[in-house]
């Protein structure tokens, strides 16, 4: 058994590195923006949140409790077959996803921008296909280094010089694909050989996918509100206030890769103790995402505007309304991030997470749809807020029970 790294390594290793990934976007979304114009930069991000929906149906639950399953399996042979489960029910879910995917994706875009939300939307789903879940939980940042965080900068790099001197923005997602089809072939390849097991059996596949049907519906719940804002506002705004909001919803959800990421730092570091330590170590994860998720309401609210002009351009700069909105949503994604990775899943209470997010999608979409229509991109965002506060509220209760009943448990 290797020994534990020290907290400050894994959070640089699972914080600072897949966080130069997540923003490395950056580098080339400006350009992209420009070139575009605000019914191509709306269209590409409608295309992108169609494509992460698609990748949290893809994934089946696997992206989200596959690392706290891997960082208690057994042996290496257990680890290897969660890994090739995890391979085959993917794939198969892929099969029939991607497809209606882009469908979906060319109905939303502006006329002339099909090919570009389609290729943003196979970028965002074949996430679903990527690695970095098995390494997560095996503890092993060096990687998604290797495999995922240098090739995507990279490759971000290069595409904003071709983009600036060609002009083809399909440059981008083509890339995207690229990095992750490439990294996980590799990382597989060499996996299969160190985690040797045995292949899920034909007759396994509904057992697989009935015992990870309970996760499963609440990621696509929690992704069906989260990706609703950003094409409803695209068929029912006119293209510049359809720009401002796509700029808004990138940086939210540039922002949200944060707290995944903190989350995974301390997804083990939580759980390599028992009883009264245990719960303290969550309960300070817990308050590390509640501050983190203020900071990112604060920033987002007051700079958001600012920073999606200087970004994305000033046909494509968001306004103060929307970003202070989804700075709530940030907030309560980030908090609730934390009381379910770092509690209530690991504790079983899998049904529970799912029933919350049931029903805030019951509430929300609808919110979301009715708000929209009446006031525009700001009830977009007032309904995100609504569907995140209410997810999180409802599971705060069930935290604070989770951590007493943790606090009696008699340390190992």
């Amino acid at each position: 058994m290797t020994t534990p790294s020290p907290l400050w390594r894994r959070l640089l290793g699972f914080t600072l590195l897949p966080a130069i990934a997540a923003v490395s976007p950056l580098l080339v979304l400006p350009i992209v923006s420009r070139i575009a114009g605000p019914d191509g930069w709306a269209s590409a991000i409608a295309g992108e949140s169609i494509g992460t929906f698609a990748a949290i149906a893809i994934a089946y639950g696997w992206t989200t409790v596959g690392p706290a399953l891997v960082s208690i399996a057994m042996d290496d042979p257990h680890r290897g077959r969660l890994y090739r489960d995890a391979l085959v029910i993917r794939l198969l879910t892929a099969v029939v996803a991607l497809p209606v995917m882009a469908i979906v994706c060319a109905w939303v875009a502006s006329p002339g921008f099909q090919w570009l939300a389609v290729l943003m939307g196979l970028q965002g789903a074949l996430i679903a296909m990527s690695f970095t879940w098995f390494a997560v939980g095996v503890g092993d940042p060096r990687s998604i280094m290797f495999y995922d965080a240098i090739p995507r900068l990279a490759v971000a790099v290069g595409a904003a010089i071709l983009i600036a001197q060609v002009g083809i923005v399909e440059l981008y997602p083509l890339g995207g694909i690229a990095v992750t089809l490439i990294g996980t072939t590799i990382y597989t390849w060499r996996l299969l050989k160190h985690y040797p097991s045995d292949w899920p059996r034909l007759s396994e596949l509904p057992g697989l996918f009935r015992l990870g049907a309970p996760v499963a519906l609440n990621d696509a719940a929690l992704g069906a509100y989260s990706a609703v804002p950003t094409p409803l506002v695209n068929v029912t705004s006119p293209g510049s206030a359809a720009a401002g909001f796509a700029s808004a919803d990138k940086m939210l959800k540039l922002g949200q890769f944060l707290p995944l990421t903190l989350a995974n730092a301390l997804q083990s570091w939580t759980g390599e103790v028992h009883g009264p330590p245990r719960a303290r170590r969550v309960r300070w994860a817990f308050t590390a995402h509640a501050v983190f998720g203020v900071l990112g309401w604060l920033v987002l609210g007051f700079l958001g505007p600012w920073v999606s002009g200087l970004l994305f351009g000033p046909r494509a700069a968001a306004t103060s309304a929307v970003c202070f909105a989804l700075g709530l949503a940030f907030a309560m994604y980030s908090t609730r991030t934390s009381m379910t990775r770092h509690l209530l899943f690991p504790t079983g209470q899998t049904r529970a997470v799912m029933t919350a997010t049931l029903i805030a999608t019951a509430v929300g979409v609808p919110s979301m749809i009715a708000l929209t229509l009446s006031w525009g991109p700001i009830g977009a965002a007032l309904g995100y807020a609504l569907t995140e506060t209410i997810a999180t509220v409802l599971l705060a209760r069930r935290s604070v029970r989770g951590l007493r009943r943790i606090e009696a448990e008699v340390p190992v």
